[in-house]
């Protein structure tokens, strides 16, 4: 007990000392150009190492709290700069609050509608912790002694749904082994790992661009130094090179923007401007990973809350970006939700018309289906899923699910998996493209 009060007594003194420290930084910088990037820097990382100790039910409040105060100071500095009553200002916030409104009545007008949402909220949460907790569902040794073949024989064992995320979990544990013993190289092209069958290959490579980004990201913040920043990302690109078996590289790259967007979104833009100029295809596996991550962000898990869709739009900063996050939302969303189709047909009632503009959408659900297909192989849900049609009193919404989910669904199975399966690409599925003409350049099935 004396040592626990001595423990406590420290905490405050020494975060006193701390914000002593950041105003000194402040009143005398070691950089005049920018007197204020040194305390910015401390007070992330103190911040970054904070979150590190939150449960996750805390971590999830302190989420939807952190994004609710950045959005109450934006709001108040443009209030002061005058800038809230510009015209753009002003029609971008009528924007928003319809938006929102659309969002809230789609989930609230209805007894069903809350329903839907409800479960969605559960399919969430389900699969968050099917990932995080897959050390305790398959029972893997704490000496880290991985039997590669009898966990997968376990992870599919659990059945179908739960087999696909907790292979990713157990592809993410299994490269974590392997972090600090170098040099790190054949985590997935090894003799270890040469008898994994194929089907496990997809998420295991997810969730080995999932072990290296969460290690590799906390080295850095968006106050270090150029240079530095740039350094990590190409040791991130090198170790996904180093360790995935050929054509599977982009599940890897992809996990890079789930990690980024979930843990350190403000890193999103400093990331995308380093590998706009490092890699442009990594740079489109990342927006995907981005806007798989704002799926399961707490913040639009909450049933009318807010909406990934709209975030996905307006954080993007190019059309490469926006057609990524687009497209990885969507595979996040049919994934998730393929035992209940009827969620994704509700999302289409009120966001159809948006979806048809493009092809973002689409891309989404089809190489989803692509991936699951090949990840269970025989899956009840897909071919439930496929079965499924609304309600034929509503012929728009009867056309827009044949048009955006069920059309390029069948196409993604009967054409474009078989090709992505005999030359060996299905990691192409993890960022946004048109499927037909990769299936051109393949040279067709």
């Amino acid at each position: 007990m004396l040592e626990f009060a001595k423990s406590a007594i420290r905490v405050p003194w020494a975060m006193s000392v701390f914000g002593a420290q950041q105003v000194a930084n402040v009143l005398l910088p070691c950089d005049f150009k920018q007197p204020t990037r040194q305390a910015n820097a401390a007070f992330y990382s103190v911040t970054q190492a904070t979150e590190d100790q939150f449960t996750d039910l805390l971590w999830a409040s302190f989420q939807v709290g952190d994004e609710l105060q950045r959005g109450l100071m934006d709001l108040v500095f443009n209030l002061l700069t005058f800038r809230a009553f510009t015209p753009r200002y002003i029609t971008r916030l009528s924007s928003d609050i319809a938006e929102q409104s659309a969002e809230t009545l789609r989930v609230l007008t209805t007894g069903e509608g809350f329903r839907l949402a409800f479960q969605e909220a559960r399919n969430n949460f389900e699969v968050y912790n099917l990932v995080k907790h897959v050390h305790q569902l398959l029972n893997i040794p704490s000496t880290g002694d991985f039997d590669l073949s009898d966990l997968i024989n376990r992870a599919y064992a659990l059945g179908q749904y739960p087999d696909l995320w907790t292979v990713e979990g157990l592809g993410h544990d299994y490269a974590d082994t392997f972090w600090g013993k170098e040099p790190i190289r054949n985590i997935l092209t090894g003799a270890t790992a040469s008898g994994l069958p194929d089907k496990s290959l997809t998420m295991m490579h997810a969730g080995l661009g999932l072990s290296f980004a969460q290690h590799l990201m906390p080295t850095i913040t968006p106050y270090s130094p150029v240079p530095e920043i740039r350094r990590v990302l190409q040791e991130f690109v090198g170790l996904v090179q180093d360790n995935a078996r050929k054509g599977y590289e982009g599940a890897a790259y992809e996990s890079l923007g789930l990690v980024t967007r979930t843990w350190h979104s403000q890193m999103v833009a400093i990331v995308d401007q380093q590998l706009s100029e490092i890699d442009q295809e990594v740079l489109s596996y990342f927006w995907h990973g981005v806007g798989r991550a704002l799926y399961f962000l707490p913040l639009y898990v909450v049933p009318g809350f807010s909406s990934p869709w709209r975030a996905a739009d307006r954080e993007a900063p190019h059309e490469l970006g926006r057609r990524n996050a687009i497209a990885g939302l969507s595979w996040a969303s049919a994934l998730v939700n393929i035992k209940q189709p009827e969620i994704l047909a509700s999302l289409l009632r009120y966001r159809g018309d948006q979806f048809s503009k493009d092809d973002s959408f689409s891309n989404g659900v089809m190489s989803t289906m692509a991936m699951a297909n090949d990840t269970t192989p025989e899956d009840v849900y897909i071919s439930a899923f496929l079965k499924y049609r609304p309600d034929s009193a509503d012929p728009r919404l009867v056309d827009l699910w044949n048009t955006l989910v069920i059309g390029p669904c069948e196409k993604a199975l009967q054409r474009y998996y078989p090709a992505l399966k005999k030359h060996n690409r299905l990691g192409e599925v993890f960022h946004y493209q048109s499927l037909e003409k990769l299936l051109g350049r393949l040279g067709g099935v």
